[in-house]
Order: structure tokens, then C-alpha cells, then sequence
């Protein structure tokens, strides 16, 4: 029966074609979510083949989830201060297709990798550095940001189509105005001061006896 199954048009992100069962493809894409790099194929790429209208439901299924997960690490490297590659706005777009079509699939999978990505997501938004204007040291800051990150969370995570682009930007502002209102209000004012003190302890340790 096997040898009557569809074959799908697969093109690499070189350009070579590869002509694939709905299986083999689902278990070269298991294999290739072993790493986050070098898969088969960009991800507008299989999006296009999940929704060809004959392609099995179960396969798409659990591209579209590889998928999902593999962006938010890629995401979250990047939070966590590795570096930020430039992403093709066509696999963002398929991407964002990938979160918004696994809405209300109630495979646990599924919810996971929702979850995963819109933090990460989220996380980009307020993603600051120390050189940024309005990043402070300390607790208060950190405390912050974390209640901001989960108040957004709970707040996106019901909703059935996002823009990821848009929502970046949006929170984005709304983050910097959360931080200019605690700096008026002089919320990280002892936390800086401490750091001050830990910054002059460190550099007497340089000064000559």
C-alpha cells in the first residue's frame, strides 16, 4: 500500500527538489527538530505542503508543531543574550500561521508549543540590556518585568489570531511606558543606589594600598 501513497514536491532551502511521502517527510522533519538549524527546508516551505488540501492531517500536525518549538528556541537564545540572526519574513508569516492554526487543538503538544513561543515572544518585547536607556540593575526591575511578562501571557494566550509583528511593537510601548512611570515614580531609586555601592567596593579593590 505503501508504494500508492503520495509524493510531495519538497524544495530545500538551495533550491533541490525532493519528492516525499506525507511520512517521510513527518519523520525527516522529527529528525530535524533535533537541532534547530539546517532542516530540509524553510518553514514557508512546509507550511505550503501542510496545507495542501490531500496532505494528511496527523503529518501536518506535527510539522506544524516541530515548527513552533523550533522558532522558540531559536527565540529564546536570543532573550537569553546569544545572538539574534535575521529571520525571512516569509518563515515569520509561517510561523505565525503555525501558532494560530494549533488554537483550541487540544493535543497537549500542541498546547506547549503555543505556550513556549508566545512567552518567547513576549519575552522579546521587553527584552532589554544593560546599555539600554531604560534598563535599571536590581530586584525592583527584574520583579517588574517578570509580573509584566505574566500578566501579558495570561492575556494573549486565549486569543485565536495574532500578529506577531504587531504584538511585538504594541507591548513593546506599552513595556517602555511601564519602566517611565516606575522612573518617575522612583521605584528603582534604592535598588541603583545599592549598585552604586557594590560598583565602588569593586573598583577600591584596584586601587593601589
Amino acid at each position: 500500500m505503501r508504494l500508492l501513497e503520495t509524493k510531495y514536491m519538497v524544495i530545500s532551502h538551495h533550491g533541490s527538489v525532493h519528492r516525499m511521502t506525507a511520512r517521510q517527510l513527518c519523520e525527516r522533519v522529527k529528525k530535524d527538530s533535533e537541532s534547530d538549524y539546517n532542516w530540509i527546508a524553510p518553514a514557508r516551505e512546509l507550511v505550503r505542503i501542510c496545507k495542501l488540501p490531500d496532505f494528511p492531517a496527523d503529518s501536518s500536525l506535527v510539522i506544524r508543531i516541530a515548527i513552533l518549538n523550533c522558532f522558540a528556541s531559536i527565540e529564546k537564545r536570543a532573550n537569553n543574550g546569544g545572538d539574534r540572526y535575521r529571520i525571512d519574513p516569509s518563515d515569520k508569516k509561517a510561523v505565525e500561521y503555525c501558532y494560530n492554526s494549533l488554537y483550541g487543538i487540544d493535543a497537549e503538544e500542541a498546547i506547549l508549543a503555543r505556550k513556549r513561543f508566545l512567552a518567547e515572544m513576549i519575552a522579546l518585547s521587553s527584552d532589554t540590556h544593560i546599555l539600554d536607556l531604560h534598563y535599571h540593575p536590581g530586584k525592583t526591575y527584574r520583579k517588574l518585568r517578570e509580573d509584566w511578562r505574566k500578566s501579558k501571557f495570561e492575556e494573549y494566550i486565549d486569543k485565536k489570531n495574532i500578529d506577531f509583528k504587531k504584538l511585538v511593537e504594541t507591548l513593546n510601548k506599552e513595556f517602555i511606558e511601564l519602566i517611565k512611570k516606575a522612573e518617575s515614580d522612583g521605584d528603582f531609586v534604592e535598588d541603583e543606589k545599592k549598585e552604586q555601592e557594590k560598583l565602588a567596593e569593586f573598583i577600591k579593590q584596584f586601587k593601589a594600598p
